[in-house]
């Protein structure tokens, strides 16, 4: 089992590891942040700034 949190409503859920697709069981987003599971990586946090500026000449 992991724990979920939906960047839509909020909402904090458990899934089974198995799950093929992940979807918030309160309002259906895709758009979930993983709080705890065992073989999922958390990622970047979606502030993370990404990108390189290039130099202006």
């Amino acid at each position: 089992m992991g724990r979920y949190r939906c960047l839509s409503c909020k909402s904090e859920f458990e899934l089974d590891d198995n799950a093929s697709t992940i979807r918030c069981e309160r309002c259906g987003c895709r758009f979930v942040e993983v709080l705890e599971a065992e073989n999922r990586k958390r990622g970047k946090s979606w502030s993370a700034k990404s990108f390189s500026v290039g130099k202006s000449s």
